[in-house]
């Protein structure tokens, strides 16, 4: 049996690709521990998210009639409040608040 591993390590490599092996599982490991973290970030996120629009739908609720009660008022109010907070925290992230310079046009400096 000793020769069969002589010959294996010499001919294949065995301690090379042992190596090899433990580079690859290392790897996939920290891969694995770096998608466990997104995932973990985005389920927070969508939890945001779905409270967001509970939120909005229970505040729309409220508001039944084009003329607002103080009830009413103070409950867009909140929602306004809570919309600009989500969007300060997500950010410009598709560029839509961000003008873009119209080919052609001087564009003054910032």
């Amino acid at each position: 049996m000793s020769r069969v591993r002589f010959w294996l390590r010499r001919a294949v490599g065995v301690d090379d690709l042992a190596d090899l092996l433990r580079s690859v599982h290392h790897r996939i490991h920290r891969m694995e521990v770096l998608m466990a973290t997104a995932t973990e970030q985005l389920s927070a996120l969508s939890s945001k998210v779905d409270d967001l629009l509970a939120d909005v739908r229970a505040a729309l609720a409220t508001i039944s009639n084009d003329e607002l009660s103080a009830e009413a008022q103070t409950a867009l109010d909140g929602l306004n409040a809570k919309i600009d907070a989500f969007d300060a925290e997500v950010g410009d992230a598709d560029g839509s608040e961000t003008t873009q310079p119209v080919p052609g046009e001087d564009t003054p400096p910032a």
